[in-house]
């Protein structure tokens, strides 16, 4: 196809993806060095993860257990027997200058993650994820830090050994949008089966490849069924070093168009492995793509098969993020979108119920989802930095259902100094005095509203209903903020339809 006849539209996209998860463990996987992060470089090192001759991998069974739940999660096939292999390279922070991971009998095969898509359910195919260990980082300073640019690079063996387990998709994205879906589905699941902690720095790692396929050679008439022989003979570009939803996004939306416009001009796309510059938002060539022969897998001879036989089925996981969003529409007659948020994290959805299970669940999803969590993410703070305080807020929801403050000053003064001043619920409607006033001073703030303002009044008469809302403000004014606009929007409409309050 030359580059006159080339066209957009002509032009499919075809994604398949490796994530790389860090599992949560103390001790790493083949020897008993901590896990924790620590800013001191090369301090959580021993001879085996450093490589060193005579040194013997011992498998950890708590590595083992999160790999079991990530497959239950999946839905995927756990083999009774599965084996570690050694896949050969050399690069500076892998000081055996070989991994141990698993090739061709790993633990978890043929699964697969259903997603929303612009609002439609669809499945994406999951052919492996396998347990490997982790390589070291390497710290490239000077020049901007690039990889392509910097002036030296440190190495710190401190990751290295952390258990790993690397997840394969099929070829099923055909958009960097469709990407970031999975990404932030993915990463409910395994924040739910608690094998992973997205605030630990490189938690998370994306390799991505990326295909453009001219439509002419699809032979189906479903873009999303490429057929083996389309997708064989198209070259394609590895983007590496990929760390968040948002950065796969922009990145696989980068070498999209960069490949589209190469193949547009006639230029052939070199099948390549590119590096992700988050800073100038490019990728740039690293080297050229390895096939899996370069490799020269050969089987783990320290390590025996690993069977897990019948411990497996003694391996529970929780309810799962979309299990749990469609629990909450049928239990709790909950919105789609407030469903999902409730459900965001794991331990949002566990404080909603408890919430909900004490008051009404309407009035708990409320607090939960819009005004706790909207507050949450203005500051920037996560709802497990107040895990804490969550009795303090469910005080407040209390308050608020035994009709003691008002919502409003709930939400914008008591909700607000809790966060930022650290008072207790109590403390804050104490200090601020915002006990609900009493039903004779309301009553007596609505008569010296109505005399005081006699055109607002005109303009009720006349039919202006909005003068009402003038009303409402003057009697809130004369209360301090503590009454109940309902209560007062209906106290003076009786009050000027000649009812007696």
């Amino acid at each position: 196809m030359t580059a006159q006849t080339v066209q957009q539209g002509d032009l499919v996209t075809v994604i398949g993806l490796e994530v790389h998860v860090q599992l949560e463990t103390d001790t790493k996987i083949f020897c008993g060095c901590s896990t924790e992060p620590t800013d001191e470089p090369n301090d959580n090192v021993c001879p085996v993860c450093l490589g060193l001759p005579g040194s013997l991998p011992v498998l950890n069974e708590a590595a083992v257990e999160a790999a079991v739940k990530i497959g239950k999660a999946i839905d995927a096939d756990i083999p009774e027997e599965t084996r570690f292999h050694r896949k050969n390279y050399y690069y500076p922070d892998l000081p055996k200058n070989f991994q141990i991971t698993q090739y061709d009998e790993p633990i978890c095969q043929d699964g697969e993650l259903e997603i929303a898509v612009e609002g439609t359910r669809r499945t994406v195919a999951i052919e492996r994820a396998h347990l490997e260990e982790d390589p070291g980082s390497l710290q490239h300073v000077g020049g901007g830090g690039g990889i392509d640019s910097a002036e030296y690079t440190l190495v710190d063996y401190n990751r290295a050994g952390t258990p790993l387990m690397e997840i394969v998709t099929a070829p099923d994205f055909r958009s960097p949008s469709e990407v970031r879906a999975f990404l932030a589905e993915l990463e409910e699941v395994l924040e739910y089966l608690g094998v992973f902690d997205a605030e630990r720095d490189g938690s998370l790692r994306i390799d991505a490849n990326l295909s453009i396929i001219p439509n002419e050679e699809i032979e189906s008439d479903d873009v999303t069924d490429i057929g083996e022989d389309a997708l064989a003979s198209a070259n394609r570009t590895e983007v590496k070093n990929i760390s968040s939803h948002k950065g796969a996004e922009k990145a696989l939306a980068y070498e999209e168009t960069r490949q589209k416009n190469a193949i547009q001009r006639g230029r052939a796309v070199e099948q390549e492995t590119r590096h992700w510059d988050e800073s100038r938002g490019i990728t740039v060539s690293m080297r050229s793509k390895e096939e899996e022969k370069d490799y020269r897998y050969f089987e783990e001879a320290d390590l025996p098969p690993l069977r897990v036989s019948n411990w497996k089925d003694e391996i529970s996981i929780p309810e799962l993020p979309t299990a749990r969003r469609e629990r909450f529409q049928a239990e709790y007659g909950l919105s789609e979108e407030a469903a999902s948020k409730l459900t965001s994290t794991k331990q949002v959805a566990d404080f909603y119920e408890d919430v909900a299970g004490e008051f009404d669940p309407d009035l708990a999803a409320t607090w939960v989802a819009d005004n706790l969590l909207g507050e949450l993410n203005y500051r920037d703070i996560e709802i497990a930095e107040i895990e804490a305080r969550l009795d303090e807020v469910t005080r407040l929801v209390e308050l608020v259902a035994e009709d003691e403050i008002t919502a409003k000053n709930a939400r914008e003064t008591v909700l607000r100094s809790m966060l930022d001043d650290g008072r207790t619920p109590d403390e804050v409607v104490a200090e601020e005095g915002l006990g609900k006033t009493g039903a004779d001073e309301v009553k007596r703030a609505v008569v010296e509203a109505i005399d005081e303002n006699p055109g607002a009044v005109d303009d009720y008469e006349s039919g202006d209903d909005g003068a009402i809302n003038f009303l409402v403000g003057q009697v809130m004014q004369k209360t301090g903020g503590s009454a109940d606009p309902g209560d007062v929007n209906q106290l003076l409409r009786g009050e000027l339809e000649g009812e007696a309050l």
